[in-house]
């Protein structure tokens, strides 16, 4: 059996952001579902939050043919990107630590 994982000194921040990404989408998809001429401002809002990939995202969504756009699409994918920021910031966080300790 596997020990738990620590958390480490970014894992609070990168749930925290994880969780802020989520919400935000959560919210952006609701809005998408239940008003009928939106005005997406958090979709905005989770673009500029997960910067850089989220701004390379929007980018590329906008040379895609307008009818294979969907929005839900776009909010979905700005959500991964903004949970794979998270993983990749405590992963590179996770290895910095492991590997100073090994030179002690």
């Amino acid at each position: 059996m596997r020990k738990p994982h620590k958390l480490g000194p970014l894992g609070c921040p990168a749930l925290a952001y994880s969780g802020l990404v989520l919400a935000l989408g959560i919210y952006s998809i609701v809005i998408l579902l239940t008003v009928q001429d939106p005005i997406l401002l958090s979709g905005v809002a989770l673009m500029y939050l997960t910067f850089p990939l989220g701004w390379l995202i929007w980018q590329i969504w906008d040379l895609l043919p307008i009818d294979m756009t969907n929005p839900i699409v776009l909010v979905l994918l700005l959500v991964g990107a903004g949970w794979f920021q998270a993983w990749t910031a405590s992963r590179i966080v996770w290895y910095l630590e492991r590997r100073s300790s090994e030179s002690d």
